[in-house]
């Protein structure tokens, strides 16, 4: 499900973030977030909270994905992330899951939840 991944990573790009047409094609309707913050967010007021993004100085790194089927129109993805500033430092590690279903022919992301987790190396498994 490479398709899924790559769904998920657009949404970690500020470009993706800022253009409220592109973010409706990928979050569902009744999308539900638990942030890394602990903040609880749904469909508008994410798109709100991101359309208020200042163009960040940093990237959003992730890696060591699995997908997991929940269902024949629903999946489970796994990952850890981190943040690289513009010095190359690395901060805010994450480990992260998102819930994307099927919507007619379009995967939509449904659930998503950041929890705050210990550093880890770049590309290492």
């Amino acid at each position: 499900m490479d398709f899924l991944i790559g769904q998920e990573i657009a949404l970690h790009q500020f470009e993706v973030r800022k253009n409220e047409r592109e973010v409706s094609k990928l979050l569902h309707a009744d999308f539900h977030e638990v942030g890394k913050s602990g903040r609880t967010f749904d469909y508008g007021s994410i798109v709100e909270s991101m359309k208020a993004e200042e163009t960040p100085d940093y990237i959003v790194h992730s890696q060591d994905y699995e997908v997991i089927k929940l269902a024949g129109g629903a999946y489970l993805l796994l990952y850890k992330s981190a943040v690289i500033d513009g010095q190359g430092r690395l901060t805010s590690f994450a480990k992260r899951s998102s819930v994307w279903i099927k919507v007619g022919d379009t995967w939509k992301l449904r659930y998503h939840q950041g929890t705050p987790c210990q550093e880890f190396q770049i590309g290492n498994e």
